[in-house]
């Protein structure tokens, strides 16, 4: 390399350095870190979510009423059961999941990584939110009463 092919590769590397040094106050104001997402604790631990008292009836209402009829075979159309393979008739069959959730669909203890948790909140990890056809969705409080059943194991009871 020449002398002056050399200042030329000094002066070029300087100049991109220079350069980049002042990016720093170009970087975009993205905001704070985002904060929330699943907290795997039960919201409340003094208060034990019953499945049959609280969540039974839940899941046991119409579609029109953010209800799971399309997984309950008594619906007269369980096209959610025809479909996926998911079947929440009883709580043995919703504890074997369906085609893609498998066993996953509930982990005793770990509400944020329970396939059923994810898919009747806003970000389901595959496919649509339940239920199918739209709102109404569950509420918050009747999110957070499955979420606190999971979180205090899955009792049957």
């Amino acid at each position: 390399m020449t002398a002056a092919a050399t200042v030329t590769r000094a002066l070029a590397i300087a100049a991109a350095a220079a350069a980049l040094a002042g990016c720093d106050d170009y970087l975009p104001d993205v905001g704070p870190p985002l904060t929330g997402g699943c907290q795997g604790d039960d919201s409340n631990p003094e208060v034990d979510v019953s499945f049959a008292r609280d969540l039974r009836p839940l899941f046991d209402r119409p579609r029109s009423m953010a209800g799971c009829g399309c997984h309950t075979p008594t619906n007269g159309s369980p096209s959610g059961i025809e479909l996926s393979g998911f079947n929440m008739g009883s709580l043995q069959a919703i504890r074997q999941g369906g085609v893609t959730s498998g066993a996953a669909i509930i982990k005793p203890g770990d509400p944020c990584g329970s396939v059923l948790v994810q898919k009747m909140g806003d970000t389901p990890p595959f496919g649509a939110r339940m239920p199918l056809d739209g709102a109404p969705f569950f509420s918050d409080e009747e999110l957070q009463l499955l979420h606190d059943w999971i979180a205090e194991g899955a009792r049957d009871n």
